[in-house]
């Protein structure tokens, strides 16, 4: 007997020969994720693996974003790998692999790895996520699109309407808490001029494969579903995800806070001595009356200077980065700022929260997004505290930044770290007392209370 994975390939493989005329979800889907993917890439990825290529829909997308890149373009069914080699059939540049991206057999270094409609048919999404992850060199990025659970609604509800259940497939939900990739949604619905249409449509695709427990309706059954279907105008919901993932270009976090003056120094200050860990602050302001948090961090940390990095850009008034740089009449293009090259951890320091402006144009969150490094967001633990971090939270995940963990600053508080984890869907690392006149000997009783760096990063 045939593996359910054996079974999605043959079936699909059998469909190769007429794929693309019934597959409109997916000349849709690939189109989408192929702008997303041309939209993340700070510089044209030189080496790229698809998984689940199909008959090349997103190859194709792919090959014209990035003309000169080395397209590696997996399949578990060998004809349509055929189908996207005829698609295809003078690109020297694209090598066609008979694999099961569940587990894929390649040794990475990928600057991209992507994948179009194909990770709902895995046992384990998010297991596999991680491990196409893994086969990303550092600053190399991840990009899928799934058919999420919840799609197909109306085709549930015309077999609900007639007390039966439906035999297509319930999707693993790829974009569950837990996993690596931040996701954004988009409904989609296909017409079809009936029910009957719309069925032989997902058979012209080979994605008809009923669910083995439940039996196959009668046909007098089938037809009342048909019609029910058709009542709501025979359209086919689907409910897609995109995920993205951007490997750091080494280890560290990225620290910012809900607030000024809310300790982000302190903290970034334990995180060095509890990892010890280099340290970067990019853009400091605010040097006209102080020496700077560099040589702060530092001083309490007893940081090595060979362990700290200069900033990119230095101001002197104690302004926004926007403000200050106005004032002085100094440009800064945060886009260009690349990460302290090193082996060691990086505990790179923002100025101010992740909303702060850094340009006319750029706010804070731009950067973190293109350093890639996961967000140490630091929060009060006092009143206030609950909606000034799940804004902030909310903020980052908008744009696809991953969240290692909050740490809460101030007095114990049961209540409110117990809703920032509920709410936030996130963990408090740590809990911090508040210092008044820090030094030394606090950053070194507190950098006790962070979990290791291996914990957390590895």
């Amino acid at each position: 007997m045939l593996n359910a994975t054996d079974a999605i390939g043959r079936r699909f493989g059998a469909a190769a020969a007429g794929y693309e005329r019934d597959a409109v979800l997916q000349r849709l889907v690939a189109s989408e994720l192929a702008a997303r993917i041309r939209r993340d890439c700070p510089c044209p990825p030189g080496r790229i693996l698809e998984i689940g290529c199909g008959t090349g829909l997103l190859t194709r997308a792919l090959r014209d974003a990035f003309p000169d890149a080395l397209i590696v373009a997996a399949d578990l069914s060998p004809a349509m790998l055929g189908a996207c080699r005829r698609a295809l059939p003078d690109d020297r540049n694209l090598l066609l692999v008979a694999d099961d991206g569940q587990r894929p057999a390649f040794a990475g270094g990928f600057d991209l790895v992507c994948s179009s409609l194909a990770l709902q048919w895995f046992a384990d999404p998010l297991a596999a996520c991680a491990r196409l992850a893994a086969l990303l060199r550092p600053g190399g990025a991840l990009h899928v699109a799934t058919v999420l659970r919840g799609s197909l609604g109306r085709w549930d509800a015309a077999h609900r309407a007639e007390a039966v259940e439906s035999r297509l497939p319930v999707f693993a939900d790829a974009s569950g808490d837990g996993g690596l990739l931040a996701w954004d949604e988009q409904m989609v619905g296909i017409p079809y001029a009936s029910g009957l249409a719309f069925l032989r449509g997902l058979r012209g695709i080979g994605a008809d494969l009923g669910r083995t427990d439940r039996r196959p309706l009668g046909a007098g059954t089938l037809r009342r579903v048909l019609r029910r279907f058709e009542q709501d105008g025979a359209v086919a919901d689907y409910r897609i995800g995109y995920g993205r993932y951007r490997r750091p270009a080494r280890r560290g976090v990225f620290v910012t806070g809900t607030d000024t003056e809310i300790g982000k120094t302190f903290v970034s200050a334990c995180l060095v001595r509890a990892w010890n860990a280099e340290y970067w602050k990019p853009v400091q302001t605010g040097l006209d009356s102080d020496p700077g948090d560099t040589a702060t961090v530092r001083k309490l940390s007893r940081c090595p200077a060979d362990r700290t990095h200069p900033p990119a850009l230095e101001l002197l008034a104690p302004l926004s980065p926007e403000d200050a740089a106005a004032r002085e009449g100094a440009t800064f293009d945060p886009a260009a700022l690349v990460l302290p090259s090193g082996n060691g951890v990086l505990v790179v320091e923002g100025a101010g929260g992740a909303l702060v402006p850094l340009n006319g144009t750029v706010l804070t969150t731009a950067l973190i997004a293109g350093l890639a490094l996961p967000v140490v967001l630091v929060a009060r633990s006092t009143l206030g505290t609950i909606n000034h971090t799940l804004l902030s939270l909310e903020a980052l995940r908008a744009r696809g930044i991953p969240v290692l963990g909050v740490i809460l600053n101030g007095p114990p508080s049961p209540g409110n770290r117990a809703a920032i984890e509920r709410h936030g869907r996130v963990r408090v690392l740590a809990e911090l007392p508040w210092v008044n006149d820090p030094g030394p000997e606090a950053v070194e009783r507190c950098a006790g209370l962070i979990p290791d760096a291996a914990t957390l990063l590895d």
